[in-house]
């Protein structure tokens, strides 16, 4: 999903979250360790891309694409760290854990823009 704007960016990140609420809620018929694993996994896919779009859009000035391109890549190390951080932190404070429901939940709601791109 080419994202050129703030207003897109927010709405990929809502989407995210309601793709986490949707994978939990299936994951909870099967076990509630399941259940927050996944939202685990998923709002650390989502809390890091709201990270990025605000980092990378909240002062987004469009006269100044060399500066862009620099918020860019410091958005996205900023995010790779935040997302290590947050799978380090859930890995020791979740017991117990299902990692395929974390690991899962978090590919497919990162991946979920890049989904709905497709559909469009």
């Amino acid at each position: 999903m080419q994202i050129t704007n703030t207003s897109q960016a927010w709405k990929a990140v809502l989407a995210q979250l309601v793709m986490t609420l949707l994978v939990s809620a299936v994951l909870a018929t099967v076990a509630m360790h399941h259940a927050y694993s996944a939202l685990a996994g998923g709002l650390i896919a989502s809390g890091a891309n709201a990270f990025f779009s605000f980092w990378v859009f909240s002062h987004y000035r469009a006269q100044h694409p060399n500066k862009l391109v620099a918020r860019l890549y410091g958005a996205e190390i900023a995010k790779l760290i935040l997302v290590g951080v947050l799978f380090a932190a859930a890995v020791q404070l979740i017991d117990p854990l299902s990692g395929g429901a974390l690991f899962g939940a978090f590919l497919l709601v990162y991946l979920m823009p890049g989904f709905m791109s497709l559909l469009n």
